[in-house]
C-alpha cells in the first residue's frame, strides 16, 4: 500500500485554487488503496511572519475545510505539523545531506527573498518539506508545479542518505490531480490565485456568497477578443476560466470550447460563476455544520497514529546515524 503525504499552510482563507489545485486531489487519493497524511504545516507558515493572534483561527478553519471537502478519514490522518516535533528533528538530520548552493538556487527562495527578506527560514524551507514527506516514509506526494523543484531536492536528499547509510527512505514520486496546479487570479491572470488580502477580487474564497462569486467572475480580466479558446500564452484570463469550468464538469478544454463556441465572454463568465457556486454550496453547508469541538476531537483521534508513525521513523533514523 502506498503512503501519501501533502500539506497546506494556514496563512489565510482557503480559496478555489487550493480546492481545485490540491484538496480535490487529496479527496480522490483518500478513496484509493493508500495511507494518507494530510498536514496543516503551520511551521512553514512562520516564514511569512503571520499574525499570531490569527494563527489558531486559521488552523481550525483550514482543518474544517479539509473535513468538509470529503476526505475519507478511514485511511487518512489530518493533523497539525507543530504537534509532531519529529518533523523538525528529522529536518536537522536531513540538512546534512543538502548543499547551501542547492537551497539558494530554489526558485521560491529567490522569489520569497525579494518579498520577505532572505532569512534562514526561507532558505531551509525545502529541507523541512523533505522531512514532512519522509517522516512517514511517503512514496507519493501530490504537489503543484510550484513545488516540483522542492520535491526533486527531497529525492536528491533521499539518494544521498541511502547511499551514505542504507536503503531506508523510499524515493517519493509526484502525483498531480486533474485540476490545474496553478489556478490564476481572476483580476491578475499572470499571478497565481492567492490567499493574500491584496487580491480579494481576484480570489474566490470557499465561504464567498453567491452574489460575491458572480460579481468576481463578471469582473474577471480577459482579453479584447470574444473567442472562448484555451491559449495559455495569449489568452491567460479566458484560459483560466476554461480551466475552472473544465475541471468542475470533468470536460476537456476542447469540449468547453465547442460548448461555448457561440457564447460571449459575459455569458461564459456567468456560467463559470454559477458552476463554482454549485460546487462550493455543499462544502459550505458541511463546514457550517461542524463545531470547534468536532475538529478538536478529530485532531485528538488522529494524532496518536500520526505520532506513532513519526516516532517509529525517527527511532530508526537515529539508530542508522548513531545518535
Amino acid at each position: 500500500m502506498k503512503t501519501v503525504f501533502s500539506g497546506i499552510q494556514p496563512t489565510g482563507k482557503v480559496h478555489l485554487g487550493n480546492l481545485l489545485g490540491a484538496i480535490n486531489n487529496w479527496v480522490s487519493l483518500s478513496n484509493e488503496e493508500s495511507k494518507n497524511y494530510f498536514c496543516v504545516v503551520d511551521l512553514h507558515s512562520l516564514t511569512t511572519h503571520p499574525d499570531p493572534s490569527k494563527m489558531q483561527e486559521n488552523i481550525q478553519e483550514t482543518i474544517k475545510v479539509l473535513v468538509s471537502s470529503g476526505i475519507n478519514q478511514k485511511n487518512s490522518k489530518i493533523y497539525i505539523q507543530s504537534n509532531v516535533p519529529e518533523h523538525v528533528q528529522l529536518s536537522w538530520i536531513l540538512s546534512n545531506f543538502c548543499q547551501i548552493g542547492e537551497l539558494q538556487r530554489m526558485t521560491q527562495f529567490k522569489e520569497k527573498s525579494d518579498q520577505l527578506g532572505s532569512h534562514a527560514g526561507i532558505l531551509t524551507y525545502p529541507i523541512l518539506m523533505a522531512a514532512d514527506i519522509l517522516i512517514h516514509k511517503a512514496n507519493e506526494v501530490p504537489v503543484g508545479d510550484d513545488q516540483t523543484q522542492h520535491l526533486e531536492l527531497t529525492r536528491n536528499i533521499v539518494e544521498r542518505f541511502n547511499n551514505a547509510y542504507t536503503e531506508y527512505f523510499p524515493l517519493p514520486e509526484k502525483t498531480s490531480g486533474k485540476a490545474g496546479a496553478r489556478l490564476m487570479s481572476l483580476r491578475h491572470p499572470d499571478n497565481k490565485m492567492s490567499k493574500s488580502n491584496d487580491d480579494l477580487n481576484g480570489t474566490i474564497y470557499f465561504d464567498d456568497s453567491k452574489d460575491e462569486i458572480i460579481k468576481k467572475f463578471k469582473s474577471s480580466v480577459t482579453d479584447s477578443e470574444n473567442e472562448i479558446k484555451f491559449d495559455i500564452e495569449n489568452k491567460k484570463g479566458i484560459s483560466n476560466l476554461i480551466d475552472i469550468y473544465s475541471t468542475l464538469h470533468d470536460m476537456s478544454h476542447e469540449d468547453v470550447e465547442i460548448k461555448f463556441k457561440n457564447s460571449s465572454y459575459g455569458e461564459f463568465k456567468i456560467e463559470v460563476g454559477e458552476t463554482v457556486v454549485s460546487y462550493l454550496e455543499p462544502l459550505r453547508e458541511k463546514y457550517e455544520s461542524l463545531s470547534d469541538g468536532d475538529i478538536s476531537s478529530l485532531i485528538r483521534d488522529h494524532l496518536d497514529d500520526v505520532k506513532d508513525s513519526a516516532k517509529k521513523t525517527m527511532d530508526e533514523v537515529s539508530a542508522i546515524v548513531g545518535v
